[in-house]
């Protein structure tokens, strides 16, 4: 009898619901690998619903002899504690995976019920743990995990990447049931988040994603895109919009341009977003991207000043950004702008510059996330060596890692007051949406203002 593993998304809690439950990617695509090898998976997402009793006895129903547990460094660690302890009562062997275990192995392991954790990339490493446990063989052999053994601390070889993402398996999508609730309106449609490549070559110093992914890029194919995307339609045939959730889907520019000629070859009817590199674009591309359905490109413009830009190491100027946004919009796709809030070393004259930019540039959407130090960052030894207090706590993570915009007032390495910051947040947030509301009715001066407002507040909230 194969062993059962149980793969569980604990989410964020009833709060996250009031920004959008986000499919759980990571476990869906290490479901799928072993589920491929024989392996008996079951996938529970709990994201935006509180953990009680109910959830427990499901768990227990499964009787899983594995529960591999995804955590983020944010406020969902507690409620993946509670979730081992759970497991835990029931004689499985708990695994947790993902960006917090991934930077904090070791206080993961002292201050939770975990047995391993695995660092990165999760399918191949699992699948190799999950055969060690069934063969009752040695955990040291296991590239890629942590654990503990009489109380000290034991990482394995660093496992290597994928290189080839379409020898995979398409992602577990049939095991999340209605996927209906992870819907997000996009343009008068249902989108759902999918995830087309890994890994990013770029340098900046306040990403954590390189811990997970290592820095060389590699992708799905575009014909194994396209894949998913159908396969997805015919478990729901309402979802009709698509976000790829890749820091680099332009990245390779010729598998954009592969991808783009199969959805109008199938006459795919579909819409879809992503977020770009400013470098990255050019104005053939994005005609050819329009043409194919995309309506929306998101592009880091983190901080208006260019001193700001390059103590990221982001690689790029100012200049390059704002001409990105003027080919963005002149192709007919809405450009919107990723901004940084709380940064450390930032003044307020900078602060302003990137205040005097958005509205230089007037995107289409500004999504504010406030900084956050993750450990194993470049920018984290600054903050550190400038005062900032590493956690010494899996509680205490929890607490301080949210970047939605209330965490400005707890978490904030600026040179400007919290009040300041928001201040300058809700004058572009009424900026964007009277530009907005002027955009749709200038398209057509007899229409009701009002629904004109209506389809502003839809498409751009």
């Amino acid at each position: 009898m194969s062993l059962k593993i149980a793969l569980v998304n604990v989410g964020f809690g009833p709060e996250e619901k009031m920004v959008g439950i986000s499919p759980p990617l990571g476990i869906l695509h290490i479901g799928a690998y072993l589920r491929e090898n024989s392996f008996d998976v079951n996938l529970f997402d709990w994201s935006g619903e509180p953990l009680d009793e109910q959830h427990k006895a499901a768990l227990k129903r499964f009787r899983p002899h594995i529960v591999g547990i995804t955590v983020m460094i944010s406020s969902s660690i507690m409620r993946a504690v509670t979730v081992s302890r759970w497991a835990k009562e029931n004689g499985a062997i708990v695994v947790w995976g993902g960006p917090g275990p991934t930077s904090l192995p070791e206080l993961c392991l002292r201050q939770a019920p975990v047995d391993f954790v695995v660092i990165g990339e999760g399918e191949e490493t699992m699948l190799d743990l999950c055969r060690s446990i069934e063969e009752n063989a040695d955990f040291i052999r296991v590239n890629g995990i942590a654990f503990l053994r009489h109380n000290e601390f034991i990482m394995t070889q660093a496992r290597k990447r994928i290189s080839k993402l379409d020898d995979l398996p398409l992602p577990m999508w049939d095991g999340l049931g209605d996927l209906r609730k992870y819907a997000i309106p996009f343009y008068g449609r249902n989108s759902l988040p999918i995830s087309t490549s890994r890994g990013c070559p770029n340098t900046c110093t306040f990403c954590y994603t390189k811990k997970m992914w290592g820095y060389t890029w590699c992708g799905k194919s575009a014909k194994r895109i396209v894949e998913e995307i159908e396969k997805i339609s015919q478990i729901e045939p309402s979802i009709n919009a698509f976000s790829f959730e890749d820091d680099l889907f332009v990245k390779d520019v010729r598998r954009v341009y592969d991808f783009c000629k199969i959805v109008k070859e199938k006459n795919l009817d579909i819409l879809w977003n992503c977020g770009a590199r400013a470098k990255d674009l050019d104005p053939n591309l994005l005609k050819e991207m329009r043409e194919a359905g995309c309506r929306q490109i998101l592009i880091g413009v983190e901080s208006g000043s260019q001193r700001i830009l390059d103590l990221m190491k982001k690689g790029i100027t100012i200049d390059e950004i704002r001409k990105a946004f003027e080919m963005v919009q002149r192709a007919g796709i809405d450009a919107f702008a990723f901004i940084m809030l709380g940064l450390p070393n930032e003044t307020r004259s900078e602060l302003k510059a990137t205040e005097k930019l958005l509205k230089k540039m007037r995107p289409d959407g500004v999504e504010f996330k406030v900084y956050m130090p993750y450990p194993g960052t470049e920018m984290f030894e600054v903050v550190k060596r400038n005062g900032f207090e590493e956690p010494d706590s899996l509680i205490e993570w929890d607490k301080r890692s949210d970047v939605l915009l209330p965490a400005i007032y707890e978490r904030n390495f600026s040179e400007a007051s919290a009040e300041e910051i928001m201040k300058m947040v809700e004058r572009i947030q009424r900026f964007v949406r009277l530009r907005n509301y002027w955009k749709e009715f200038s398209k057509n001066p007899f229409t009701s203002p009002v629904r004109a407002l209506r389809f502003v507040v839809r498409v751009h909230s």
